[in-house]
């Protein structure tokens, strides 16, 4: 049968019709929000009329509407009845929005807000390799392992290495079992992406290897269920990921690791360690795991 003519052909045709309208929202929705990271729309701005956007992207006034919604909702513009809409002060933008984060990759990420993406990793990710060491999951712990053995086969390969890196680092927020933690993963993509650009450990055999034992230092102190040695070699790698760019550590806020105490597992049988005897006394639960400023 045509399926021209068949009962479904409804639906069939629709689709063309919905990818197309999507692609033209996307198309407009990425064509701004470049222009503003970029600085072509500078914060403060107004944005130029929507008759001026529309022939500019080639996009009809749905799709437009839709776009300026969308950019409202990250925080790049702001609109008001008689005024219309302007450009918001980067200050208001969402930073941990995959979007913004993909446009500023592709404007071209310097020192500076590259040093402002490892200060933000090295506040946060050592906090969530310590409670990923109290709720792990034995999957989880062989996953870890595997992406080890994939950048240690990936040595010689940017691609590959840089994949199972953010892999790896995306697992360890899974495995601390926080939203909050897994919804910074859109940053750490950017901020391994960016760093790699520049200088990988591929680059450098013996670096290949340095990376490999350092991110097994991470997955084995998960797997013992030590938050302490997680948080301290999660804090190495951020580190030695910064330095390895060029980046002096002076640049960076100094932030001292002191005392990650790691929640109990809700299901002791995700744990490797030994259940402590019935009759043993309660240890007094630990407070919770901080970073704290230092001089420097």
């Amino acid at each position: 049968m045509d399926p021209k003519h068949s009962e479904t052909s409804g639906d069939l045709a629709a689709i063309p019709r919905r990818t197309k309208a999507a692609g033209a929202h996307n198309a407009v929705l990425r064509g701004i929000g470049f222009a503003i990271v970029s600085g072509e729309f500078p914060g403060g701005s107004p944005l130029p009329p929507k008759e001026v956007l529309m022939r500019r992207y080639g996009v009809s006034n749905t799709p437009l509407r839709e776009a300026l919604q969308s950019l409202a909702s990250k925080g790049l513009v702001a609109a008001r009845t008689k005024v219309g809409t302007w450009v918001r002060d980067e200050a208001d933008w969402n930073m941990f929005d995959p979007d913004i984060l993909a446009w500023r990759l592709d404007v071209g990420i310097d020192r500076a807000f590259l040093a402002k993406l490892f200060e933000i990793r090295q506040t946060l990710e050592p906090a969530a390799a310590a409670i990923a060491a109290g709720r792990r999951t034995d999957a989880q712990i062989a996953e870890l392992r595997a992406l080890i053995d994939a950048m240690a086969s990936a040595s010689s390969d940017r691609i590959a290495f840089t994949e199972a890196d953010v892999a790896f680092h995306l697992l360890v927020l899974s495995a601390s079992g926080n939203p909050f933690m897994q919804s910074i993963g859109a940053l750490i993509r950017t901020a391994l992406a960016a760093s790699f650009t520049s200088s990988s450990p591929t680059d450098d055999p013996e670096r290949a290897v340095g990376a490999v034992s350092q991110h097994a230092r991470i997955a084995e102190a998960i797997a013992a269920g030590d938050g302490q040695e997680a948080a301290e070699a999660m804090m190495t790698v951020i580190r030695q990921g910064w330095t390895n760019n060029g980046g002096q550590f002076e640049q960076l806020a100094h932030l001292a690791l002191e005392s990650f105490a790691i929640p109990p597992s809700q299901d002791a049988s995700r744990r490797d360690r030994p259940r402590a005897r019935p009759d043993a006394p309660e240890e007094p639960a630990g407070e919770v795991a901080s970073t704290q400023p230092t001089s420097g």
